[in-house]
């Protein structure tokens, strides 16, 4: 067993402090913006009021939310920005190595220990001394080094498939806002629909024009929509099965591959929630609302609504109409502790009904770039089970660096080139 130490010896809570005016949606962090499951980031949707002072975060310093320890969100910061207080920003000290002690934080141990000492029940926050207690390896800083870059060729590795999954779901988009936003999609020429002077209709309900012979419907008339549901948590026999159960949460995770909780058969049978298919589209509806699309079957809780495909409409026409509704959805939410919409808002919005020909054409050029972004996501999920396999061991000195070398070079998960699809890719 190798010597430990507390973390207080390596690093120190940061005491810096940046103004508002400094900030962007790109460098902010809040509890919100923090993934779940040690997950990284995503973009902020909202900023801090103008003019006042927050906690700053630097290159190489290591974020972690202390509200509710136990959703392990936690970032090792590539860059310069603010965040909010309920986010904890360790600056690591000279004879460490930032990234090995972000490593040595990042295990489920970590926020285990967190979570002992944590203080509240609705919305426990960690203890900042009792944090500083966790021990960890003490390790000569060149093995530091050398653990760490084990363990960032894996996250490389999973950065670049969600750099590349980031860029197909972006081209993605650009094709659905061409074709059905713009409306210009190839008239029997080969030529931009609306822009060469295709037939346009005022449509009353939408109040715009639509090209002619297409319709507007409400969601909830053309789709079939379910709201989610929790199992009796005082019943046993309804969890830790083997079926996927998702909170709102977790749906800022695109495409959605596994869930932190699971229910059984049985708990379906005996609660609102309801088995949601391959291919169904979810859109929390509490707080920040967002989509996503579910790469396996499974359930939610009532702060989630499910939107099935149907014969006409897949998951790749629904998806990216749900993202362009969002700040109207954003708009319409209710309540001050927990702003939310209702199932309703989203069955009475209104939807575009494209001829099927246009349809069938949009498939075939879409359809290939979602169906690569689910295939990333799952490689993705392998790699990180072999750096969380791998983290603890090489913790504990149970994987030598040579034997983590070896398992890396075994790793056949070549990526295709983006330019692949850019190439191929014509709006």
């Amino acid at each position: 067993m190798n010597n430990l130490i507390p973390l207080k010896k390596a690093c120190d809570y940061s005491r810096e402090r940046i103004n508002s005016s400094e900030v962007t949606l790109d460098n902010f962090i809040t509890t919100d913006n923090l993934l779940q499951n040690k997950n990284g980031i995503t973009l902020a949707i909202g900023l801090p009021p103008q003019g006042n002072s927050m906690p700053k975060y630097s290159k190489n310093n290591i974020l972690v939310a202390n509200i509710r320890p136990y959703l392990k969100k936690i970032w090792f910061a590539d860059k310069t920005g603010g965040c909010s207080a309920d986010v904890l920003v360790y600056k690591v000290k000279n004879g460490f190595d930032p990234k090995f002690i972000y490593y040595a934080m990042f295990r489920d141990d970590f926020f285990l220990h967190t979570m002992k000492g944590s203080k509240g029940t609705k919305m426990p926050r960690g203890d900042k001394k009792q944090m500083m207690e966790f021990l960890i390896p003490d390790f000569r800083y060149s093995t530091q080094q050398k653990i760490a870059s084990v363990l960032s060729s894996l996250d490389a590795k999973i950065e670049l498939n969600n750099k590349i999954n980031t860029e197909l779901e972006a081209m993605a988009k650009t094709l659905y806002d061409y074709w059905f936003i713009q409306f210009d999609f190839p008239n029997e020429q080969g030529k931009p629909y609306k822009s060469s002077g295709g037939k346009m209709v005022y449509n009353q309900k939408l109040k715009r024009e639509i090209p002619k012979g297409w319709n507007v419907a409400y969601v909830g008339d053309i789709l079939k929509t379910e709201l989610g549901g929790t199992p009796s948590t005082k019943n046993e026999k309804y969890w830790n099965g083997n079926i996927p159960w998702l909170n709102s949460g977790e749906i800022a995770n695109f495409p959605i591959i596994e869930a932190e909780e699971n229910i059984t058969s049985e708990a379906i049978k005996n609660s609102a929630t309801s088995l949601m298919p391959v291919g169904t589209c979810v859109l929390s509806i509490t707080r920040h609302l967002r989509p996503s699309v579910l790469a396996i079957d499974g359930c939610a809780n009532q702060s989630v609504v499910g939107i099935y495909e149907s014969k006409k409409y897949k998951y790749s026409y629904i998806f990216p109409y749900l993202k362009n509704e969002i700040p109207r959805l954003m708009s319409l939410r209710t309540g001050a502790q927990q702003p939310h919409i209702n199932k309703g808002i989203v069955d009475e919005s209104l939807i575009v009904e494209p001829n099927d020909q246009i349809l069938e054409k949009y498939y075939e050029k879409v359809n290939s770039l979602y169906k690569r972004i689910i295939k990333g996501a799952f490689q993705n999920q392998q790699l990180t089970e072999l750096r969380d396999w791998l983290l603890p061991m090489l913790m504990n000195g149970q994987v030598t660096l040579r034997q983590a070398h070896g398992k890396l070079d075994n790793l056949e998960m070549a990526e295709e080139p983006i330019n692949n699809y850019k190439n191929n890719y014509k709006v």
